[in-house]
């Protein structure tokens, strides 16, 4: 069964959170920081939590995936109409890239490898991995390129700050390739021309499944 009255309930509970996430606690945390710190936050509260707990809780990915793409359907329209300002920026559209690449990431996963949704089955954590880096690794980047930088800048610090958070949790859930795939998504997060939230999700999924896959 791909969805259970369980999914939908722990789904609206997502929804509300992330919610909450966006529309107040990040307003919160815009007056105290910026936009920028803003925008790091959302990613590990809402996106974050979403990808480590919902295995857990739920049937399939299907609940996710479809929240994922409303969620930029959502963004796309405020951005247009009113942005959000306190963390929407002009000229960056960061934030719809992340909920695309989340939910793009896990429908791949699930096209690729149907059984995929299970604890402790690798396709799992190829699919985990990506989203973990880009919600916790890259909101880590921002955090202390802030505190070191006072602005956004893709400086080293922040880069090493990545580093040291994404190694033992690739290391823990698979092994080398996830290690090697977090160095990968720490060194693709600093291009200049690609959004980190296409290029460290789809660097770093499309490496750890050819390597899970093909080895």
């Amino acid at each position: 069964m791909l969805v259970t009255i369980k999914d939908v309930v722990i789904g609206l509970i997502y929804v509300a959170w992330v919610a909450i996430v966006t529309l107040k606690l990040s307003k919160i945390v815009a007056r105290k920081t910026n936009t920028y710190v803003a925008r790091k936050f959302i990613h590990m509260a809402g996106g974050g939590v979403v990808a480590v707990t919902s295995p857990f809780l739920l049937t399939s990915p299907l609940i996710v995936i479809i929240a994922s793409y409303l969620m930029m359907f959502y963004l796309l329209i405020v951005r247009f109409r009113k942005p959000m300002s306190w963390f929407q920026e002009r000229g960056n559209m960061g934030e719809v890239f992340f909920s695309f690449s989340f939910g793009t990431i896990l429908l791949l996963s699930w096209l690729l490898e149907p059984n995929f949704w299970h604890i402790g089955d690798k396709y799992l954590y190829v699919a985990l991995l990506p989203l973990i880096f880009m919600s916790f690794g890259d909101g880590v980047t921002g955090i202390i390129r802030n505190l070191v930088y006072g602005r956004r800048f893709k400086g080293f610090w922040g880069s090493v700050g990545m580093l040291i958070l994404t190694l033992p949790i690739g290391y823990f859930l698979l092994s080398v390739p996830g290690m090697l795939s977090a160095i990968l998504a720490t060194a693709v997060e600093v291009l200049p021309f690609l959004d980190d939230n296409l290029s460290v999700s789809f660097f770093s999924f499309i490496f750890l499944y050819a390597a899970i896959r093909f080895a």
